[in-house]
């Protein structure tokens, strides 16, 4: 009987192992004994890496990344955007990155977590991030070019000069999300048609409604590109310019006809003015996700879904007021909604709409829905 040890565990579970740890635990770890140490510098082990910026001891990671970063085909930044040290390691990281001598890279996730600083505008940020979309060094060897870009979770303004770069340089880009959290968004919609013409391959798209226009549209409604399977379109305050560019059902018709199995995401936020939502509901929109979270009456909302959404949402979030007819809405609608399986509904709901939309839908996944008041934040329930 072969006698078991360290050394036995085949080379995949040790990695799986190290990819877990912070890199000074992965460092000993490798230390553990030789083929761990093997290990520890396989290229293998350094394709997905996840960083952490927390603290000033968190510069550690950029010895790592001058050492492994040729082999990084992604990379998940963290950065805790309360202290400035945190934000300036993150930058300099960033900015090695774009200095790479071999570059694989084609997923690139920031996240800032912790308190959005005051007065922040996050310029150092932008021009480290632009720095890696633009054009790589003439010493770099490009094998691969960024197909992935998540922003969606930081809290600063963007501009038409941080992502020009990314379309003439990354044009197998497939995901792209600058749906952010800041208020202001700058990105024109001549900067995001400049993107779908060149990055032909884009199949999910995550943008403010403020960068949108027809053209745009009619863009993505071009057969000689790959269809769009997703649509995330976010309406914030940056819209408060009176909603101009209102599309018609033209446009959304021969999107639709080109990409058959195109989902919509349509996300109201807290500054979106009330009375504009129903202009911007088009019954030719395959909605899928439905997000409102401005406090207002939405019976209307609840009903145009009931007529046109029913077969297609498969998410509903609202913030709204209680009343009979609300509950006699929703229920109607989890009744026909065959493909609904997240209801998130921020108000007190009858005891008896919450049994019966229980029962009536029992495929649902996650859900808030209280029948009697209690204190914020509601946590939803994973059933």
């Amino acid at each position: 009987m072969e006698e078991k040890s360290w050394e036995n565990i085949t080379d995949h579970i040790i990695i799986e192992i190290l990819s877990y740890l912070p890199v000074h635990h992965r460092h000993h770890a490798g230390a553990v004994c030789r083929n761990w140490n093997r290990v520890f510098n396989s290229p293998l082990l350094w394709r997905h890496l996840r960083v952490t910026f927390h603290s000033e001891k968190d510069v550690r990671w950029l010895g790592c990344l001058k050492r492994y970063g040729t082999h990084f085909r992604t990379v998940h930044i963290d950065c805790n955007q309360e202290d400035v040290v945190n934000r300036k390691i993150t930058c300099d990281f960033i900015n090695e990155l774009a200095r790479l001598p071999e570059r694989r890279l084609k997923r690139f996730i920031v996240v800032f977590s912790g308190m959005n600083p005051y007065f922040y505008a996050g310029q150092e940020m932008n021009e480290a991030i632009e720095d890696l979309f633009g054009p790589p060094p003439t010493s770099c060897n490009v094998i691969s070019t960024l197909e992935h870009v998540d922003l969606g979770k930081l809290s600063i303004a963007y501009s038409d000069k941080l992502f020009l770069p990314l379309a003439e340089n990354n044009p197998n880009l497939r995901f792209l999300n600058i749906q952010n959290a800041s208020l202001v968004c700058k990105v024109s919609s001549d900067c995001l048609l400049k993107i779908i013409t060149t990055c032909t391959k884009l199949v999910d798209l995550r943008v403010h409604y403020y960068s949108l226009s027809e053209d745009v549209l009619t863009a993505l409604a071009d057969k000689e590109r790959t269809p769009l399977q997703h649509l995330s379109v976010c309406c914030q305050k940056d819209d408060k310019m009176g909603f101009a560019k209102v599309w018609e059902s033209e446009f959304w018709k021969a999107l639709t006809e080109h990409n058959r199995a195109l989902r919509v995401s349509l996300i109201f936020g807290d500054y979106c003015p009330t009375s504009r939502i129903p202009v911007l509901l088009k019954p030719e929109i395959p909605v899928s996700v439905l997000r409102v979270e401005n406090w207002h009456p939405l019976l209307y909302l609840v009903r145009f879904c009931c007529e046109h959404y029913y077969r297609t949402i498969e998410v509903l979030v609202l913030h709204t007021h209680p009343s009979p007819q609300l509950d006699q809405e929703l229920l109607q609608l989890v009744t026909k909604s065959h493909r609904l399986r997240e209801l998130h509904v921020y108000c007190v709901l009858a005891k008896d709409t919450v049994s019966a939309i229980m029962k009536n839908r029992p495929g649902l996944q996650r859900i808030t829905l209280k029948s009697e008041k209690e204190p914020f934040p509601w946590e939803p329930e994973v059933l």
